[in-house]
Order: structure tokens, then C-alpha cells, then sequence
């Protein structure tokens, strides 16, 4: 029931991504980084029953400062953004109403900072996510969050609050606790407990290697056509991973990856297999997926990042 529990705050957690953290810094405003480009492709292959399958996923995303202002060390700003994902199946054969599976998504994040050590967080994501053979309002999907970020040091901050989404599965309402630290000149730990973690050692100025364990990767739900009778897909993936990261120039990156996916589920459910309540951790056992596939496997992953 844990791994359950964990899986499913995972999954709404992977739906749920804050663009920006809540930043508090002492650089002027000319210096500041809000504005972001990403792109990311992972690669999971896995054999069942001698059959060879994988899953594939690209996505890239781009944020842009709508306005932001900077005194007294208290950053406010607004961004907006799009982001796209897209998962690829190979050899799962017709059971899950296709193979491609696309989302898109529109983040828009507002920060105010109270003071030089707290802050306001709020995020509103609405996404369109489905097979896109017969796209309709049925393929929105809506989160939502509140957090405080509170600065204890220049070196540690942490961040409390609550998200909610809507889901095909129902509605969703989950505590989120962020942290971001700099353990120090060489080490950082970030992340959101307890589904993403990452700690990073810096090799050089350009060069940083370190641990991921992450419990959303590969989270996501996509509506099939209404030929299937509209059923939703449910990807899930639970990975831990060894990160190589390369800057050539400041503010670009380049991350390598190998992992395993210690638990890896493609599950296809009919439109009413639904979670009751807002906090559904007792239902979770209630769905039944009309197909499924479990397997573990390795997992293999590479993406740039620009800040500007």
C-alpha cells in the first residue's frame, strides 16, 4: 500500500511542475535568469515473454518572464510558458488504443516575495493531453498550487504547500515539501519529498556528476478516442539514476543519464474507473485497468537546458 501511495502522489506530482522555483537573490535584475529552454529524451527498453518493447518520451518546454521586479532583495515576478510531451510505445502490440500519446501544456507561475526570506508561490497548468484522434474538452486535465518558500540561509531554503489536480482518474489535492540546498562549494541536494531527489558534485566549473532517484518520471495520463470508448492510459515509472552534467558555456547544459526503472506500468482504464475524494489514498486499489503491462528495465536519458 506504501509503493501505492507513493506511486500516486508521484504521478500527480509529474503533472504538476513548477517552472520556476521561488527565487530569493541578491544579483540585480539585469543578471537574473527567469527565462528557460529545455529539451529531454529517455529511452526504456524491456522484454516480455521473449518480446522485445520500449518506451520512449520527448518533451521540451520554454519559459518566459512576463514581468518581474527586484528591491530590497524581494523578487516578484510572473512567467508563462508551453511545454510539450510526447510518449512513443514499440512492441505493445494494440491494447493500449495506439502507440503515440502527446500533452500540452500552458504553466503560468506568480511569485511575491513577502520579505527577503519568505515567499508566495502560485502555479496554474492546464494541459491537453490525449491520443489527438478526436481532440475535445474531455482532453484537459488542470493542476494547481500554493507554496511558501521560506529562506533560512543563503545556503537553504525549503518550500511547504498544497496541489491540486483534476484528473481523468477524479479530483486530487496532495502536500508538496521542496528543498533546495547547498551542502557545500561542492555539493547540492534538491527536491521535492519524497518522489524526486537529486544530489549533484561538481567536478570542475563546467563539469557535475551525481544520484537521481525519481518517482515520476514517465508519470502521465493521456485520453484515448472515443472509438475506445474514451479510456484513459496511465504511465508510471519509479527510477533511480547516475547523471553526467556539461556546461560548455554559462547558462547551457548538457545532462547524460543511465538508470533502472525499479517499477515501470502501463496501465489502460475505461473512462469510469475513477478515485473518490480529494485524498484518495484509500481508493487506490478500487480501478481495475482493462490492460496492463509491469516490467523493471534499464532506463537511458540525455537533455539540454539554456537559462536566460
Amino acid at each position: 500500500m506504501k509503493t501505492k501511495v507513493l506511486y500516486f502522489i508521484a504521478f500527480v506530482l509529474s503533472a504538476f511542475q513548477l517552472k520556476a522555483q521561488a527565487q530569493q537573490t541578491e544579483e540585480a535584475p539585469a543578471h537574473l535568469k527567469l527565462g528557460s529552454f529545455s529539451t529531454q529524451y529517455s529511452y526504456s527498453p524491456f522484454t516480455i515473454d521473449g518480446k522485445k518493447m520500449n518506451i520512449q518520451q520527448v518533451g521540451g518546454s520554454l519559459t518566459l518572464p512576463v514581468f518581474y521586479t527586484m528591491k530590497d532583495n524581494k523578487l516578484d515576478f510572473l512567467l508563462a510558458g508551453v511545454e510539450y510531451n510526447g510518449l512513443f510505445l514499440s512492441g505493445t502490440g494494440p491494447q493500449f488504443g495506439g502507440t503515440q500519446f502527446n500533452s500540452f501544456s500552458v504553466p503560468i507561475t506568480f511569485q511575491k516575495a513577502l520579505s527577503p526570506k519568505y515567499a508566495l508561490l502560485a502555479s496554474f497548468i492546464p494541459t491537453l493531453s490525449s491520443d489527438l484522434k478526436d481532440v475535445s474538452g474531455e482532453d484537459m486535465l488542470y493542476s494547481a498550487a500554493v507554496m511558501l518558500r521560506i529562506r533560512k540561509s543563503a545556503t537553504f531554503s525549503y518550500s511547504i504547500g498544497a496541489a491540486y489536480s483534476r484528473q481523468f482518474f477524479g479530483n486530487v489535492l496532495i502536500p508538496i515539501v521542496g528543498i533546495d540546498w547547498n551542502i557545500s562549494d561542492r555539493w547540492t541536494f534538491n527536491g521535492t519529498l519524497p518522489v524526486s531527489e537529486k544530489i549533484k558534485y561538481k567536478l570542475s566549473n563546467k563539469s557535475f556528476t551525481g544520484v537521481s532517484a525519481d518517482f515520476s518520471v514517465g508519470g502521465g495520463s493521456y485520453r484515448l478516442s472515443e472509438k475506445t470508448g474514451s479510456d484513459y492510459l496511465q504511465v508510471q515509472q519509479l527510477r533511480g539514476s547516475l547523471f553526467y552534467e556539461y556546461m560548455p558555456v554559462k547558462n547551457f547544459s548538457i545532462q547524460i543519464s543511465a538508470g533502472y526503472n525499479f517499477s515501470q506500468k502501463l496501465d489502460r482504464y475505461t473512462k469510469d474507473q475513477k478515485v473518490d475524494g480529494l485524498v484518495p489514498y484509500n481508493s487506490l486499489n478500487n480501478r481495475v485497468p482493462s490492460a496492463e503491462i509491469e516490467k523493471k528495465g534499464v532506463a537511458f536519458q540525455t537533455g539540454i537546458n539554456y537559462r536566460f
